[in-house]
């Protein structure tokens, strides 16, 4: 049983309890399954993020696994994300086994899942069951240095002139660039997908029309970043909460 998507971390209401069965139409016998989603990294949930949960009956090896109930949550908060699996009492055996598995996605990206078996239900399971997803894409250290960078958007907006802001990280933890108008230039810090900028320096050319406030954007998003890292295949530069602020592309 598929709940649908939620605006926040609430649980899924309005569950069709009865399951006509025959003439007379027997009442299905629907349990809840209590437990929380969560990951160890100290990284922000992005707001676009869904996390599914689904309850999977896996008594029979090497047989695909049957689902006795899933759940989708668009959770208005970090994780731990609580939820609440509604399945058939009549479904599960006694001598069966049970598992829980869990996918924090953004779109069709994965960015986390459970790698392992949370087990539910029988066998001396927990009545709670907390799952613990892994980082499915890590970062790799010094993934932006070397390259020259375009910003083709910031705050999704995408770049409109033809003077797009660029910004080239060395390898000795220098970066430097320019809003589409004034150079900048300073010094950067990158370890395990978070990213912070030292002082910048930049020169004092005043910016002709829509450039002028390209690079008040520019510097104001630059400012805002905290991390980086990759969705939908492009390369993004990321704030506090984990939203885009900067989307790039390689030179």
């Amino acid at each position: 049983m598929k709940c649908s998507i939620l605006k926040s971390a609430g649980m899924c209401a309005g569950i069709v309890a009865a399951i006509g069965l025959g003439a007379g139409g027997v009442m299905a016998e629907l349990q809840d399954l209590h437990g929380s989603v969560m990951y160890r990294e100290k990284i922000a949930l992005p707001p676009e993020a869904l996390v599914e949960v689904t309850l999977e009956d896996v008594s029979k090896m090497d047989v695909k696994s049957t689902v006795l109930a899933s759940q989708t949550l668009r959770p208005e908060a970090q994780v731990p994300v609580d939820f609440r699996l509604s399945y058939d009492d009549a479904m599960v055996e006694e001598r069966g086994r049970y598992s829980v598995r869990a996918v924090i996605r953004v779109g069709e990206e994965v960015l986390w899942r459970s790698t392992q078996s949370f087990p539910a239900l029988t066998n001396d399971a927990p009545e709670t069951v907390d799952v613990v997803v892994e980082r499915m894409v890590r970062p790799v250290e010094r993934a932006l240095a070397g390259n020259e960078w375009l910003v083709v958007q910031m705050n999704d907006k995408t770049v409109g002139t033809s003077q797009v802001p660029q910004i080239r990280f060395g390898a000795d933890g220098q970066v430097s660039g320019t809003s589409g108008c004034n150079r900048f230039s300073g010094s950067y810090t990158e370890k395990s997908g978070q990213l912070a900028f030292g002082p910048l320096a930049t020169t004092r050319m005043a910016c002709p029309g829509e450039l002028d406030q390209q690079e008040k954007d520019f510097f104001l998003a630059l400012s805002n970043v905290v991390g980086f890292g990759v969705r939908a295949g492009h390369t993004v530069l990321l704030d506090t909460e984990g939203a885009v602020v900067m989307t790039l592309l390689a030179q």
